[in-house]
């Protein structure tokens, strides 16, 4: 068992993973893949999805004190797992809030039903950073596989995703980011891209880069709106919080 259990597979779960490590803090990090954990001790990794059920059960074992939700903006449905199975165990969930990016100079989108109407509308190569979770989604272009370039993480998992999915080879670019704009500004023109579709995944995530490097090359910009989401701390407050009710002392 493990009194702090960190939900994350993002960049501010990595930095709190690191932060107790570095002040021997008892935690045990979740994500869904185990990209980004092999700095970690992996006694204290756990690695795969878990739908509800699962997540109850693997609460009830570990019986934390204190559970830090350290999810991605877009994880809506995980977070909300995270929170229903914490406030059933009597767990304290502490949500890592992201900041949302100046997404000024996009067309935003907030079902998938709109953005893929509004590409079938128009021309033009179109480049998806949106994570390999819609991979699946882009197939509902008619000519998606001769307009569609797709970035995603480099596991062996999201690759077959999208092969299976019809993606030729060489429209798939497997990379860990997040990238600079005058990279992203490569990628783009290596494509041929006229259209950017993406999520704001905050400067965490490299949105700021993405959008400075579509904007610069005479792009649209697609955005698929973030959840609707209940308020949570930075993480440098997250840090705080665990000091305070772990008993930490600096």
């Amino acid at each position: 068992m493990h009194k702090l259990i960190i939900f994350g597979g993002t960049t501010e779960g990595r930095k709190i993973c690191q932060w107790c490590t570095n002040h021997t803090i008892d935690f045990l990090y979740c994500t869904a893949t185990d990209l980004g954990t092999e700095q970690f001790d992996p006694h204290r990794v756990r690695v795969g999805r878990m739908d509800f059920d699962e997540m109850i059960e693997f609460l009830k074992e570990e019986a934390p004190e204190l559970v830090i939700d350290g999810t991605h903006p877009y994880a809506d449905k995980v977070s909300a797992h995270i929170a229903s199975a914490c406030a059933s165990r009597g767990i304290c969930r502490i949500p890592v809030e992201r900041k949302a990016s100046d997404i000024s100079g996009c067309a935003i989108f907030s079902t998938e039903d709109r953005l893929i109407a509004w590409l079938n509308q128009r021309r033009g190569i179109i480049f998806c950073a949106t994570g390999v979770k819609e991979a699946a989604l882009f197939t509902r272009l008619s000519d998606f596989r001769e307009r569609v370039w797709f970035r995603l993480l480099p596991t062996l998992e999201g690759l077959k995703t999208c092969l299976d999915a019809g993606y030729p080879r060489e429209h798939l670019v497997l990379m860990w980011g997040p990238f600079s704009a005058d990279l992203n500004k490569a990628l783009f023109a290596q494509a041929g891209a006229s259209i950017l579709v993406t999520k704001d995944s905050g400067q965490e995530g490299g949105f700021p880069q993405k959008k400075q490097a579509a904007l610069e090359r005479g792009m649209h910009i697609a955005l698929l709106q973030r959840p609707v989401q209940t308020h949570g701390l930075s993480w440098d407050a997250v840090l705080l919080e665990i000091e305070k009710r772990l008993g930490f002392q600096g």
